[in-house]
């Protein structure tokens, strides 16, 4: 059965306010479908929204805020003792990147996490055609990125 995800999980994924996925759904950037009158989304929904052009600027200055809240100490949404923030640069075609990307993803999604929670984990990808990259920016417990670099390698 495929898993489904929730307007609320996306805003979590991308750091955006449930506001602003509601506003991407209005505005057809994003798809799914209502069951039970909400909002519900399949992994290939998310990925045709990440991967969207309009959506690309919006991740990068999220993306950026992100990383200066990290150094600078701010971090609301985390509460255990030690939060790790990686930036992972993927030098490859998109296509390849986007297979990386997918693997990570599929991690993040699966039972495959040995009971670490991503509860407050966070993942952001964007592709820089200009240089010919993938990006990935985790936001992970030590234990949690480990696993998720090997999949990586």
């Amino acid at each position: 059965m495929e898993k489904l995800f929730t307007v609320e999980d996306i805003a979590k994924m991308a750091s955006m306010t449930t506001r602003t996925i509601r506003n991407y759904l209005k505005d057809g950037i994003l798809e799914g479908r209502k069951i039970g009158g909400q909002w519900r989304f399949t992994e290939e929904d998310i990925k045709k929204f990440m991967d969207s052009g309009s959506v690309t600027k919006d991740f990068a200055d999220k993306i950026k805020q992100d990383v200066l809240d990290f150094i600078n100490g701010v971090n609301t949404d985390y509460t255990g003792e030690i939060q790790v923030c990686a930036i992972i640069d993927l030098y490859q075609e998109k296509g390849v990147a986007e297979e990386k990307r997918d693997k990570v993803v599929e991690f993040i999604n699966s039972d495959k996490s040995n009971g670490l929670s991503p509860s407050y984990m966070r993942y952001l990808y964007e592709y820089i055609e200009s240089e010919q990259k993938g990006r990935i920016t985790l936001f992970a417990p030590p234990n949690y990125l480990i696993e998720a670099l090997k999949i990586l390698q």
